[in-house]
């Protein structure tokens, strides 16, 4: 009976390992299959992967392509953008340069074009289309553009005019165009500074801090000056204008020297403007006939232009002798924006009389001499 049950315990043991090796044998194909499989899926992703690399790395050279594309702001001329010009101390300002093909360099005006928040230059030069304005009068333009690093949203802080926020803007750009101006032997005589909003507060500080520099100045949509203090200031300005004594406020901001050499201006505004109240444009003409005025109590030269079209818009004129010294257009139907712009690009309207048109004619008969 021992014997019996040893035997068909040994049988028993045999027949299992051969049922076990007969298993891995079966397990192994699957095994190796699944790895082949693994292998496969682990190719077929990797491709995938590639595939997906690529077609993202042509998406991005379509876009640079695309982008390319509109780089030329404008114009016949020479477009050179993402400039950088250092003052010599550490301050670094970006900026780019667009020069007319139709004329000797030397001896060229030149157009500073200040853009407004959420702008960057090569937008602000298409959509105010000044570069075509350049090949037709002759002059070069300078575009700087505002570091996101000082100012997250690129505005120039024309609401703090100290000397080491906006008061340092306007200098760097002053001494940027100083250095142009020398550079390429441009005419000291004919350095005319704009801008459009944020970019109106800022040119307006350019020209009244380095008045023997800037021959002529115009704002479109800005600020009046030297309301404000801070960011919420700023705000309240662009909303309400000034409740301050508004020459207070210019000699606050202002080189002395201005109030004797005068500082011809333009300025634009929007009836339908809904950030920077109209009321605004009515305080910059009322400082700057201050500036200007040999008789304040000269009346004004007023006229309707384009009534009945969306061209519209209402002149005032201050005269000296027969010269216009400074104007204020208020476009009827315009709200934040560059009248008679590239509507496709943010901030720029079609709209209204062609603000780049208006700025230049109004440079055109300024110049700034300065004895010595």
């Amino acid at each position: 009976m021992a014997r019996s049950f040893s035997s068909l315990f040994f049988k028993a043991a045999k027949k299992i390992t051969r049922l076990q090796r007969a298993a891995l044998r079966i397990a192994a194909p699957k095994a190796a299959r699944k790895r082949v499989k693994t292998t496969r899926k682990t190719a077929a992703a990797g491709s995938a992967a590639a595939k997906s690399a690529k077609a993202a790395a042509t998406a991005t050279a379509i876009k640079a392509a695309k982008a390319a594309a509109v780089a030329p702001q404008g114009g016949t001329g020479r477009w050179e953008a993402s400039r950088q010009f250092s003052d010599g101390v550490g301050r670094r300002l970006a900026f780019s340069r667009y020069t007319p093909l139709s004329a000797p360099v030397a001896g060229m005006p030149l157009v500073v074009m200040l853009h407004g928040c959420r702008q960057t230059s090569a937008a602000f030069a298409r959509g105010s289309r000044m570069n075509q304005w350049a090949d037709a009068g002759g002059f070069m333009v300078l575009y700087p553009q505002q570091s996101m690093a000082r100012q997250v949203q690129r505005c120039w802080r024309w609401f703090q005019p100290d000397a080491a926020h906006g008061g340092a803007e306007a200098d760097l750009i002053a001494a940027l165009i100083r250095a142009e101006v020398e550079r390429h032997g441009l005419d000291p005589e004919r350095v005319y500074v704009a801008g459009l909003s944020a970019g109106a507060g800022m040119a307006a500080l350019v020209a009244l801090r380095h008045p023997t520099l800037v021959a002529a100045v115009a704002m479109h949509s800005g600020p009046v000056v030297g309301d404000a203090h801070n960011a919420a200031g700023g705000l309240n300005t662009m909303r309400r204008g000034s409740i301050k004594p508004l020459l207070s406020n210019l000699e606050s901001v202002a080189d002395p020297a201005v109030f004797e050499l005068g500082m011809p201006a333009l300025i634009l505004q929007g009836q339908l403007d809904p950030a920077v109240a109209p009321r605004n444009a009515k305080q910059l003409f009322e400082q700057f006939r201050a500036l200007n005025a040999p008789d304040p109590h000269a009346l004004p030269v007023e006229r309707v232009l384009g009534l009945g079209t969306d061209k519209a818009y209402r002149r005032v004129d201050v005269m000296r002798g027969r010269k216009t010294v400074l104007r204020l257009c208020e476009i009827t139907r315009l709200e934040h924006a560059w009248s008679g712009g590239d509507p496709s690009v943010r901030y720029h309207a079609n709209c209204g009389p062609d603000a780049s048109a208006l700025v230049w004619r109004f440079f055109q008969s300024q110049r700034r001499v300065v004895a010595g």
